[in-house]
């Protein structure tokens, strides 16, 4: 049951996300953070977006409205349950080093991108940025490319991740469902390809 782990790491964003809003957290506009903010894009393109959809992007999400949006990635993606530990370990990966809050505006857009780095690093087969782009729509192909590489070099390519955080992000994720987590933990073997 992948949906217990989608559950999981939609209850950590969320979770993230409320704490970042009531300390009131932002991001300036002249930041490289703010690529990852789909207020950037709204402003680019106004003629893009009506008042009700730019209304629906900047509201608080809810933990099914994350869990909900990880899921429709799952199902079109189709990558492997792991990804979405790793995906949760990326997210906090680019936090630690920026201090990037989690904002209404900018959540989908980490989540599609470190989905997607996921699925490059874990998966042996993965599907290409276009299909992303087409999963959502928000992005054209370029912006997503844009984000991908945005992301990366925040990241220093540091796309690696021992077993030790692997290990402790999947008990922070069981802790939260801990009879019915469905995903078992990584024998050495299978951390070692992800270590490389």
């Amino acid at each position: 049951n992948v949906k217990l782990i989608i559950k999981a790491v939609a209850t950590l964003l969320h979770s993230n996300l409320l704490d970042d809003l009531q300390d009131g957290k932002t991001i300036p506009t002249k930041s490289e953070l703010y690529y990852f903010s789909e207020d950037k894009y709204i402003n680019e393109n106004p003629e893009n977006f009506d008042e009700e959809r730019i209304i629906l992007l900047r509201k608080v999400p809810t933990q099914e409205d994350i869990s909900g949006f990880i899921e429709a990635l799952y199902d079109l993606a189709q990558f492997s349950p792991e990804c979405c530990v790793i995906c949760l370990i990326y997210i906090n990966r680019i936090i630690a080093l920026t201090e990037l809050p989690l904002l209404p505006t900018n959540w989908r857009p980490l989540i599609l991108i470190s989905l997607m780095i996921a699925q490059k690093m874990w998966d042996d087969k993965f599907l290409s940025n276009a299909d992303f782009s087409f999963i959502y729509p928000f992005f054209d192909i370029q912006q997503v490319n844009k984000l991908e590489m945005k992301f990366l070099e925040i990241i220093q390519y540091n796309t690696h991740i021992k077993f030790s955080i692997y290990t402790k992000y999947y008990l922070e994720l069981k802790s939260l469902v801990p009879d019915e987590f469905p995903l078992k933990p990584m024998d050495v073997f299978t951390m070692h390809k992800l270590e490389k």
